[in-house]
């Protein structure tokens, strides 16, 4: 199709309000969803360390649970490049379905599995087995939301739905955590919680599998997507063979890296850190994080606005060169304090800091690569490089041998991701503005 007659098409559908808030709403809502899964694994860590991993070490065992973690992040850029090739030669919206459908599934699978003291070290392998199989699936939600959203709503809206989709959702799927947190903690007090409380919190995680029907029945498909009829044969031969797409792919994933570092080792694990270091109970803590989340919500949205300003790379560029120098000290500032309201301070900054990050990235990604292949290169830059940091909390845990130490290692861990970051993105060009 000619390139003004593509624009023409484009900008009829993208100007039909309720088509772009549909796509953006259910991207949201799928992506806080298959996010959820993320955060519950995390949240519930010292929970799934005592059900599966009943080890003296209390540092090993979180590692054992990290270690799960790491497990679906692994898998991720293999479901990346699965339901990559759904969405670029079926449609990103088939691509969200299957994938929804499998996150719900599989996660709520979870919640039903025997601990160690039932089944001995099937519990654990058992476990394993399905967060592998759930990064299969998750590949797919971030090839599907990341593009559909973006491609659904006017240019000058792009980088505002980018935060709104990229970090909003994250804060939206570690505040939907938290209250369930936070509720299953009344329900299931102290003892209670390690034996069914943590069961309840993944039974939950189906609900994608109901946005998966919404979305099949409300959500358009995307318009830039189906404005081009000729479609790649193979969408990923362009990205792993000689050219230059692939070298967009190698620098994406180690920018993803360092912004997936920054996450992980703060979103990821702060529930755990504030039980560990700070002492803090669950019930605390999940109180903390329900208003960290919600204060955090807005920084995404504003830094994905401010990337139509000032461009998605130096927006990106600064985030992480802030995040480098301020989230080590931040943690460092928050081992030193005990109380829950001194304790709500940083770990707001820690979490809004992070999200910040995000909100620019979807289009940065987005923007780096034509229609054809998008899907599956969005979606294999930020699984590829979520599979790598996916290592970092896990070995950070077993390096530091204890809670006294955990602080250092953490830090050291952020200052190491921010440099990646700052050196990808500082020999990166600002991608061309607009999707074509």
């Amino acid at each position: 199709m000619p390139v003004k007659a593509e624009s023409a098409v484009l900008a009829e559908a993208t100007t039909r309000s309720p088509h772009g808030f549909r796509a953006t709403v259910s991207s949201v809502i799928g992506f806080a969803l298959d996010l959820y899964d993320l955060y519950v694994i995390v949240f519930v860590a010292p929970a799934i360390a005592a059900v599966f991993f009943p080890l003296e070490n209390t540092a090993l065992a979180l590692a054992g649970s990290y270690v799960a973690l790491a497990a679906t992040l692994i898998m991720r850029p293999i479901g990346a490049a699965l339901m990559g090739v759904i969405g670029d030669r079926h449609g990103r919206k088939r691509a969200m379905v299957v994938a929804l459908l499998g996150v719900g599934c599989v996660t709520a699978l979870m919640g039903m599995l025997p601990g160690a003291q039932a089944i001995g070290v099937a519990a654990p392998l058992l476990l394993l087995l399905l967060r592998l199989v759930q990064g299969l699936f998750v590949g797919g939600v971030f090839a599907s939301t990341l593009t559909l959203a973006t491609e659904s709503v006017p240019a000058r809206w792009r980088g505002l739905v980018s935060g709104v989709v990229g970090g909003g959702g994250t804060a939206l799927g570690s505040l939907l955590a938290a209250l369930a947190l936070f509720a299953t903690t009344r329900i299931f007090p102290g003892e209670a919680f390690n034996e069914w409380g943590w069961r309840v919190m993944f039974l939950a995680g189906g609900l994608p599998v109901l946005v998966s029907v919404l979305v099949m029945k409300y959500v358009e498909e995307s318009p830039l997507w189906s404005a081009k009829p000729d479609r790649v044969a193979s969408p990923l031969a362009p990205l792993l063979t000689r050219g230059p797409h692939r070298k967009v792919l190698a620098a994406n994933i180690a920018v993803v890296f360092g912004v997936a570092t920054f996450f992980l080792l703060t979103l990821g694990l702060l529930p755990s850190f504030l039980q560990v270091v700070n002492g803090l109970s669950v019930a605390t803590v999940s109180v903390i994080l329900v208003w960290v989340n919600l204060g955090a919500f807005v920084f995404a949205p504003l830094s994905g606005h401010l990337s139509e300003r000032y461009g998605r790379r130096r927006v990106l560029l600064c985030a992480s060169a802030v995040n480098m120098v301020a989230l080590p000290c931040l943690y460092m500032w928050l081992a030193e304090v005990a109380s829950p309201v001194m304790v709500a301070l940083p770990a707001l900054l820690l979490s809004g800091l992070t999200i910040a990050a995000f909100g620019p990235l979807p289009i940065f990604l987005n923007e780096r690569f034509p229609t054809s292949i998008r899907a599956s290169g969005t979606a294999l830059s930020i699984n590829g490089g979520f599979a790598l940091a996916g290592l970092v909390p896990a070995v950070v845990n077993a390096l530091s041998g204890g809670p006294a130490q955990l602080p250092v290692y953490v830090a050291v861990g952020l200052v190491l991701a921010g440099v990646v970051t700052v050196a990808t993105l500082s020999r990166t060009s600002e991608p061309r503005r607009g999707l074509t």
